[in-house]
Order: structure tokens, then C-alpha cells, then sequence
């Protein structure tokens, strides 16, 4: 079926053939719709069919439809990168990386519509100059469980926030006529087994809660496209499901742009097809030929495949693919506003979550000397050795952005560039970055004869350690990750033409001093143990990311061998291990307790990355830091009470461990390319943090019941509409922070509510104060609670919030329009949204557990 198979398509749409009569779907003056039914009905039943089954080439840059050179019709492009443009080919040339801004969480954090607004405009504009139509991206999945391997690729827990994040993401993207992808449609809330998932969900709850978001993004952002999830729904695969695709989407909501599905997330032709599915990505597995069959064979009539290509047709056309080529203008990528928009942005959604003594700003003149103290302040051999340092500041999956480290401003650099004249800036790891341990050197291993450093790898042409070994070696640094490249001659495939091998390391470890040793084996993929005297000390199976027993404490004592044995066997896709200890944390934590002592404040930076399940198919299993990050902040903070700790990660962190040993806490979430810049604004006060939490943080993952994340193939969304803070108020829990809190550098005072009925809406007013001596931000927030109703509904629910900037002494009165939204719940009975008589109530404050002003009204 596909046409390409000659590699002569190398990419340009500006060397197809155009038709020498000029016809209505080539006149940009002519409407949309007009343009769109004259080329629909131009294209022959294989040419629609061709349009809508999707393509994918790293070698001509493109990713999403082939064009028809008959009619003059060009490749429709989708970048990849929710927040990032990523480099591709674009009409024969390779564009390097645009800007990496905040990701999604950060972007939330904000809540700040402008701002959302004004920087994916910068996003569409840096795509926009490779020649895409369209960015994969919003996700803006629910954060149900802030395990979830994509909570950073998402906005928040709640629906409303939700909803009005993804509508501003969408405006500003689409003002350059780029496409959002809404994504992933849905209910694709956890990662784990996301390709086979069942979700059972209530559609009160899919209404209210996964799909409300959505809903807004289309009818008030103007959303062009959507993606399909993996997961199923109610039993119905996401990609096939005519109640999402058609139901809901475009008989409820009247879409009209084109829906595709998460890459190879097609499970069938005519049911995908007569779903609602318009575009296949990213390769024909399920239509193209077989799509050509269903028309013929009468289980797909040519009118739905018609309607499939116009639906895509229509988007193609307003994002230009027939009037605008790319314009290859470099210097629009990370200028220098749109990094200024980039740090912005990055200040506006950090949350400062606590500020004893009001350590936060450092004051410049008090102090001579800061340590920027952890694993997360620098790129450097401390933190992944093995694998691409800019993990440091994002997550993994296909969001994972490849920066150039020489771009990316690390909490050091930015430090070290506005600290100003006179004050030193010291930088000391303090330890092994994620697990908190590194790859253990060669020197401290022997092999087998005791001839050598490093330990003796077999290894078998197999998955199972059977048979011949076929290659021997001795290998120096047990720390690989085999991607391309086949470490045994002649493999075997499996059935599904995957290589497998096998492999024993083996030889002795001479310990150099006597102390307890953590060791960890760090594979994504595959089957690994570690054996020390013929004891299994860890296993790592099947790729475990995150679970603790991956690592294992052991005493050594220094003089003694010890015989060491590790076995890993490659049975995925992928290929990785690494053999791995804390010692070189002994060193560090003494530098760094050294230099912190020796400091006037130190910026004490830990976190997460896409290598520790913040990534696509993987997910947490805890939320707390590694020991050894833990051991760290309290080392520090005991010994520097003007400590302040950054967390650089992208969901809730348990802090249970560490919390009282510092002064000073700000979510720095992963804040983009100018990360480093940002954090330094706001600790030295430059620029105060603007942000609010848009997720509950738990006090640990026990408040969550035990079958909230499972590992089998169905999940029950049992707590229907309690999502996020609403569980938390119906469960009588007590956070670690609420929904919607955050700090800042002043304080503020609310007074004089008012409500006032108007025919079907209610206008709110409240005062807001600043009562500091500092400017600062404020996010007014407002809940509705239904006093009585025929249905439990939540204790509050946040429909409205405006984010006001005040200077010392200044009030604004801040208004509020409800209209029925704000009070109606969805009536499984009757089958559509349902406002009931009496009672409402309405809280306003600066969060969801802080709303001191509250005054009731009738509806």
C-alpha cells in the first residue's frame, strides 16, 4: 500500500507536481469547509485511504500523513514534544531543539491563563518554523495517583483546572497555527500494563472528572485534534470506542477536527474506523490495505472513509499545509525572548511549600558564600554515568527532551550568574544522583584468575544461560546500555524477531574499607541478580524501576575477597544493566557536610528524573527521595539552619523523612531549560515564587487504598467522582500540602464577599489585600459545595481562580461570573448535566483547605 517504499519522497512537499488548473481547495480566500469538500471529493478511495493511515520516518523527518502528489497535497507533520520542539527534518534540513520550557505540571503550577497562553505561543512558533501542523501534545490525563509515570507530562488532579490550562496550552499554541493534540483520551491514568488496562469508571465519573477537561480544551480552546489512548474503557479499547469517539466528542460536543490514536494503539480496522478513529499512527498495522478491504468487503462504507480524510483534512488545511511552507528561520529557536518567556514561566510555577524564619530570599547582603549542595544542582559524573545527563531536569518517555547540556542552565550555573559581585558560589554533589549509587570502579573487582581489574563476562545466545557460551571478555566497567548495538556474534531472534542474549559476569570484590555497602542493579528492561559468596543479595526483574528491594545494604570488611556474580538476561525490546554501589557517597557527604558548615546558605538540590519512573510506560511505586538523598538533607540541614532544599521533579515527594530537618522547601517541578536561572530569581528574591500545588500531596501512598495502582490487567475506579483533594476531604485525610496551596514572600487578607443572583448566574466579588511589604501574587481561588443534593458530591469543587499580581498595601477586588456549570452534576438517571434547587455554597480563599470567607446562595 505504501506508495514510499521508493526513498525518493525525501521530503518535500514543495517538489510535489501541482496541478496546472487552479481549484477551490487551492484559494486560501475560499472558506474552509468549501476547500475541504472540493479536495475530498477530488481524492479517489485509495488516495483517503492513504491520507488517513499514518507515517513514520526518522530519515525524512516526518511524522504523521504522506501527501498526494496528484493533487498537490503535502505531507501533514506532527512534531513530538509537549513542550519542546524537537529537531527534525523540515524540507531537506535538519532544525536543531527549540526552547525547552517548563513541562506540563509546571505549566499548571502557574495558574496563570496569560502566561500558559504566551508561552506555548512561543512553543507554536518555534514548530511553526520547522513546517509543523500540528504538536503532539497536550496530555492532559487526570492525576489520579501522583505515582503515575506521566504526572509531570500532565496539569493536575482537578477537571476545571484542567480544562481551563489546556484551553490557554491550546490558544497559544493554535495563534500559530500549530494543532494541539489533546491526549490521551481516555482515562490513560497510570502506565503500568497501559496497553492492556481496563478501566472501569462510571460515566458520572468519566464526565465530571477524566473527560471535563477535554470538553473545555475543544469548546472554549478550540482544539483541533485528539489522540486516543491505549487503555481500554468499560471494556472498549480507547481507539475503538464509538461512545468517546462519536458520542461524546462530536455528537455532545460537536468536534470537528480528526481524531488518531497513541502510537500503535490500533487494535482493529472497521470497528476503529467506524468509531470514529480518523488517522492510524504511526505506520499501517490496521489500515491502509486492510482498511482498502473493509470498504470492498461493505464493513466500512466509503462515506465514513470520507468523512475519516476530511476530518483530518479540515485541520491540515487551517494549519496552512496547502498555503504556508516552513520558513527555516533559526534565529527564532531559543531566542532570546523565548528564553525570557522560559524563565518567566519557570518562576511563575515554583511553589514554595515552607519558610521557617523566612530563610527564602538569601539576603545578598549577609552573605559572602553559597554551597549548591546535591545531586540535582550540576551535570557531572556524580549523577548518571551510563546515560544522558540532561535527565537531570525532566522526565523520560517519548516527552524526554534532548537538550544540549551547553543550553541547559543546571541550578549551579544559574546560581553562580546572579548571585552577584562578592558572594563565592561552591558546588558539592553530596552524593550518587536517583538511587544514590554509582557503577563500582574496576579497580575494586578481579577477575576469576585475579589477572585482571574487572570482572569476567559469558555469555550465551540465549535468554535463559543454556548451552555454549559464544563470547567471553573481561569487562571493565559493568555499566551498558546496549541499544543498536548486538554485544554477542550471530544472535538468535524469538518470535518476534527480537534479539536475546544472556550474560554472567563473574570474579571478586575487595571492598576498600570496612562499612555497610548499598548495592544496586539499575536495569530498565530484562531480568538482572546480583550474587555476592553465592548469596542473591538483589534481583531486578522484569525492569523494575523504582522498587527498593533493587538495592540491598551488606556489611564488608576491608582486606576480605568476596566472590561476586551478576546475571542479567535481555527478554524485551531493550537492553540495559548496571552494576552499582554508594561508596563514592562516603566521600561526598563529608565535602558536602564540610562545605555546607563553611557556607552562609546553602541551596540544597535533590530530586527525580525520567530514570526513576517519572517517564512513558513506567511508574513510581513510592513517592519518597532514595536514602541517600535523604540522609543528605538531613546531614545538611542539621549543620546550616539557613538551608534551603529545591526539588527538581515532576509530582508529589514524600518528605516525611527529612521535613523537620529544614527550614525551606520550593518545588522547582522540572522547570525547563532555564531552570537554573528561574530557581536563582527566586532565591535571592529577584522575583518571587508564583506558584501553586495543582495536585494534593500525600503524607505517604499509604493514605491511597492498596488497589488504587494495580498491576493486573483491570482497574476499578471505585471512588467515582473523589479524585485528588475531594478523596482526601470525603476520607477525612489530612495532606502533607492541599490543592491549590503555595507561599510566597508576602501575605495577603480576604474580606467582603459578596454574591449576587443574576437570573441563572451568580457574580462573586471578594477583596484581596496585600499585607506584606514585598510584591507578590496571589491565586484567588473559589469552590462551590452543594449544601443538600440526591447525590453525594464532593465537600468542594473548585470552578473558578484568578491569579492577581499586588503591590504592599494594595486590595483589588477580584470578581467571579457562575453560570450553571458551577453548580450541576452529571445525572447517571437522566443521562445529562443536572443543576438541582436550594442550597449552594461559596468558599473563596488561596486554597483548598484554607477558604476563610464563605456565603451561601439559592439556586
Amino acid at each position: 500500500m505504501r506508495k514510499v517504499m521508493l526513498c525518493l519522497w525525501v521530503v518535500v512537499a514543495a517538489a510535489f507536481s501541482v496541478p496546472a488548473e487552479t481549484f477551490p481547495y487551492q484559494d486560501s480566500t475560499v472558506p474552509l469547509e468549501e476547500r475541504v469538500r472540493d479536495l475530498v471529493g477530488r481524492m479517489t478511495l485509495d488516495e483517503k485511504v492513504e491520507w488517513v493511515t499514518g507515517f513514520n520516518d526518522t530519515h525524512m523527518g516526518l511524522t504523521g500523513s504522506l501527501g498526494i502528489e496528484r493533487l498537490g497535497l503535502p505531507n501533514f507533520r506532527i512534531v513530538h514534544g509537549p513542550y519542546m520542539f524537537k529537531g527534525s527534518y523540515a524540507v531537506g534540513e535538519y532544525l536543531t531543539a527549540g526552547t525547552y520550557f517548563p513541562v506540563s505540571i509546571a505549566q499548571a503550577s502557574t495558574w496563570d491563563i496569560n502566561q500558559v497562553e504566551l508561552m506555548n505561543a512561543a512553543l507554536g512558533a518555534e514548530m511553526k518554523t520547522l513546517g509543523a501542523h500540528a504538536n503532539a501534545g497536550p496530555a492532559m490525563c487526570i492525576i489520579r495517583d501522583p505515582r503515575g509515570g506521566r504526572s509531570f507530562e500532565y496539569f493536575t488532579e482537578d477537571p476545571y483546572l484542567n480544562g481551563q490550562i489546556a484551553a490557554a496550552y491550546t490558544r497559544g499554541l493554535q495563534s500559530q497555527k500549530v494543532m494541539a493534540n489533546l491526549k490521551h483520551f481516555a482515562c490513560n491514568n497510570q502506565e503500568f500494563n497501559r496497553h492492556r488496562l481496563n478501566v472501569k469508571v462510571s460515566e458520572r465519573a468519566l464526565r465530571e472528572v477524566y473527560l471535563a477537561g477535554f470538553k473545555t480544551a475543544i469548546q472554549e480552546g478550540g482544539a483541533w485534534s485528539v489522540m486516543g489512548a491505549y487503555n481500554k474503557i468499560n471494556g472498549v479499547y480507547s481507539c475503538e470506542n464509538p461512545f468517546l469517539l462519536t458520542k461524546v466528542l462530536r455528537d455532545d460536543w460537536g468536534f470537528k477536527g480528526f481524531v488518531l490514536s497513541d502510537w500503535s494503539g490500533t487494535h482493529s480496522t472497521a470497528p476503529s474506523a467506524n468509531a470514529g478513529l480518523d488517522l492510524e499512527m504511526p505506520r499501517e498495522d490496521w489500515y491502509g490495505k486492510k482498511l482498502l478491504e473493509a470498504v470492498h468487503d461493505g464493513e466500512v462504507s466509503e462515506e465514513t472513509v470520507t468523512q475519516m480524510a476530511a476530518n483530518l483534512l479540515r485541520g491540515s488545511i487551517w494549519a496552512g499545509v496547502l498555503d504556508h511552507k516552513a520558513s527555516l528561520d533559526k534565529s527564532i529557536l531559543r531566542s532570546p525572548k523565548h528564553l525570557k518567556i522560559a524563565r518567566e514561566t519557570s518562576v511563575k510555577s515554583m511553589v514554595l511549600l515552607k519558610n521557617n524564619n523566612n530563610v527564602l530570599p538569601f539576603d545578598r547582603s549577609k552573605i559572602k558564600k553559597v554551597a549548591v549542595i546535591g545531586p540535582s544542582g550540576s551535570l557531572g559524573p556524580h549523577y548518571f554515568d551510563g546515560g544522558y545527563n540532561t535527565r537531570i531536569m525532566q522526565g523520560g518517555g517519548s516527552a524526554f527532551m534532548d537538550v544540549d547540556s551547553e543550553e541547559l542552565i543546571t541550578p549551579i550555573r544559574g546560581v553562580q550568574a546572579n548571585a552577584g559581585a562578592g558572594i563565592d558560589v561552591i558546588y558539592a554533589p553530596g552524593c550518587y544522583a536517583e538511587t544514590g549509587c554509582g557503577t563500582v570502579p574496576a579497580k575494586y573487582l578481579r577477575t576469576p584468575d585475579g589477572k585482571d581489574e574487572g570482572l569476567l563476562a559469558s555469555y550465551y545466545n540465549n535468554d535463559h544461560f543454556a548451552g555454549e557460551v559464544v563470547k567471553t571478555e573481561v569487562d571493565t566497567k559493568l555499566s551498558h546500555e546496549w541499544r543498536g548495538d548486538i554485544p554477542i556474534p550471530e544472535p538468535t531472534r524469538n518470535n518476534d524477531d527480537k534479539v536475546r542474549f544472556s550474560v554472567i559476569w563473574t570474579g571478586t570484590l575487595h571492598p576498600p574499607e570496612t562499612r555497610t555497602y548499598t548495592f544496586s542493579l539499575k536495569n530498565f528492561s530484562g531480568n538482572a541478580e546480583l550474587f555476592i559468596n553465592g548469596k542473591q543479595i538483589v534481583a531486578n526483574l522484569k525492569g523494575n524501576r523504582l522498587d527498593f528491594n533493587q538495592m540491598a545494604a551488606v556489611n564488608l570488611k576491608a582486606g576480605e575477597v568476596y566472590d561476586v556474580k551478576v546475571k542479567y538476561a535481555k527478554t524485551s525490546g531493550m537492553a540495559d544493566v548496571r552494576f552499582q554501589w554508594d561508596y563514592e557517597n562516603v566521600k561526598w557527604m563529608k565535602e558536602a557536610v564540610a562545605l555546607a558548615k563553611d557556607s552562609d546558605a546553602v541551596l540544597l538540590t535533590v530530586g527525580l528524573t525520567g530514570d526513576m519512573g517519572e517517564t512513558e510506560a513506567g511508574d513510581r511505586k513510592h513517592l519518597r527521595l532514595f536514602p541517600a538523598q535523604e540522609k543528605l538533607i538531613n546531614a545538611v540541614g542539621n549543620v546550616n539552619p539557613n538551608t534551603a532544599v529545591a526539588i527538581i521533579a515532576g509530582s508529589a515527594i514524600d518528605t516525611r523523612n527529612w521535613m523537620e530537618s529544614v527550614p525551606s522547601i520550593l518545588m522547582a517541578w522540572y522547570p525547563g531549560q532555564e531552570g537554573g536561572n528561574a530557581i536563582a530569581d527566586v532565591i535571592f528574591g529577584d522575583a518571587a515564587p508564583g506558584g501553586r500545588l495543582p495536585i494534593t500531596f500525600p503524607k505517604s501512598v499509604d493514605q491511597y487504598p492498596e488497589d488504587f495502582h494495580v498491576r493486573g490487567n483491570e482497574i476499578d475506579y471505585k471512588e467515582g467522582v473523589f479524585v485528588g483533594y475531594r478523596y482526601f476531604d470525603k476520607h477525612h485525610l489530612e495532606p502533607l500540602f492541599p490543592f491549590g496551596y503555595g507561599l510566597t514572600y508576602t501575605t495577603f487578607d480576604y474580606s467582603d464577599l459578596k454574591v449576587t443572583p443574576h437570573d441563572r448566574d451568580v457574580c462573586v466579588e471578594v477583596a484581596v489585600k496585600n499585607t506584606g511589604a514585598r510584591v507578590g501574587e496571589e491565586v484567588v481561588q473559589l469552590y462551590v459545595r452543594d449544601v443538600e443534593s440526591s447525590v453525594e458530591r464532593p465537600e468542594k469543587e473548585l470552578k473558578g481562580f484568578k491569579k492577581v499580581s499586588l503591590k504592599p498595601g494594595e486590595t483589588q477586588t477580584v470578581t467571579f461570573d457562575l453560570t450553571d456549570s458551577a453548580f450541576a452534576f452529571w445525572s447517571d438517571v437522566q443521562k445529562a448535566w443536572t443543576v438541582e434547587t436550594g442550597q449552594f455554597e461559596i468558599r473563596v480563599g488561596s486554597s483548598s483547605e484554607s477558604l476563610p470567607l464563605r456565603k451561601t446562595v439559592m439556586r
